[in-house]
């Protein structure tokens, strides 16, 4: 009886924890469970991730994973994927990504190289060629969930042989954002992506707060009711500017249905006015001077892309450049079609 009792209790508490809000107590907790299925040699490496995303706005939480740092490791032999001639001629094949015609042929090359990569034996330059494939692969526009799923398999085959936090997060990235199925039953990617949900957490609550150009100031806390496309981009990136259109077209498409969309640079205001003449964009371009929004959202490469819903839910997000179909999914998400 006490177990059937005790059943019922805990069937409660996770349907309760599953149905309220989400929080970032809620996701600190999940990530803890998580981790505590993982190798015992990979628990610093997530436990520092967790506190480096907490640190700032709960230090409190953050200090059950700031464990003292490790003792340093002598550095391994600098490794050149490029070294044997297997790998030499797939960094040649990953050259040609930038150089295809179309869509459908990136997503045949990828397959192709998915498949040899696998074919190559465990150890740090297979991860190299792995990690490679799956940046040209997100990088290139849209590939199809073929050859995602080709990539992703050749990159959880190259993390056994060398597995580290870092690479799992990444590969949990594919999986959540490119919405790619797992490619292996492990409790480490699980981990890896209970520490995704705990970023995102981390996301909504710390909003965002910037100017743009014409001095009109953001934030999503002000935009509640409105469906909002966070981008972060750069002059510099050609993936950027490629996007820049899809969004200018959605936008005016979506406008009156309460999309907003905001464009975040880095960049000193000259050199986007600069870029920006003779240009038709109509929606805000915002500045982050010293960082903080991207920051706040863990941006380290451009172009990056946020959802929000109109309850200020964080919904889609893009690891990378998305073709006008993948921009307007990700607005699906948010209730917009």
């Amino acid at each position: 009886m006490r177990s059937l009792i005790w059943l019922g209790t805990l069937w409660i508490t996770v349907q309760l924890w599953a149905a309220a809000p989400d929080t970032v107590e809620q996701a600190t907790a999940r990530f803890e469970f998580a981790l505590a299925k993982v190798p015992a040699a990979l628990r610093p490496e997530f436990r520092a991730l967790a506190a480096k995303a907490l640190r700032l706005r709960h230090p409190l939480l953050a200090k059950k994973f700031s464990d003292p740092p490790p003792p340093a490791m002598p550095r391994g032999p600098r490794v050149d994927p490029a070294s044997t001639p297997a790998g030499a001629a797939i960094v040649e094949k990953l050259a040609q990504f930038d150089h295809l015609p179309t869509d459908a042929d990136r997503a045949k090359l990828a397959i192709g190289l998915a498949s040899e990569i696998r074919a190559l034996p465990a150890g740090v330059g297979k991860l190299l060629l792995a990690w490679n494939l799956r940046v040209e692969a997100t990088y290139g526009g849209n590939l199809g969930q073929d050859a995602l799923a080709a990539v992703a398999d050749a990159y959880a085959d190259a993390i056994k042989g060398s597995p580290g936090a870092g690479m799992y997060v990444d590969l949990a990235g594919l999986v959540r954002y490119e919405h790619v199925r797992a490619p292996i039953d492990d409790p480490t990617l699980d981990t890896a992506a209970a520490l995704l949900e705990l970023r995102e957490r981390l996301h909504e609550e710390a909003g965002f707060s910037l100017t743009a150009l014409d001095g009109k100031s953001f934030s999503l806390s002000t935009l509640r009711g409105k469906v909002v496309l966070l981008n972060f981009w750069a002059t510099s990136c050609l993936p950027c500017r490629k996007e820049m259109p899809d969004m200018e077209k959605l936008y005016r498409e979506f406008n009156s249905k309460g999309l907003v969309v905001l464009a975040v640079s880095d960049e000193k205001p000259e050199i986007v006015e600069k870029f920006l003449t003779n240009k038709n964009y109509t929606y805000p371009i915002l500045l982050d001077p010293n960082r903080k929004a991207s920051d706040d959202f863990d941006v380290e490469g451009v172009p990056k892309t946020f959802v929000f819903d109109r309850d200020g839910n964080l919904v889609a997000q893009a690891m990378d450049i998305r073709t006008e179909a993948q921009f307007r999914a990700m607005l699906e998400a948010a209730g917009l079609q």
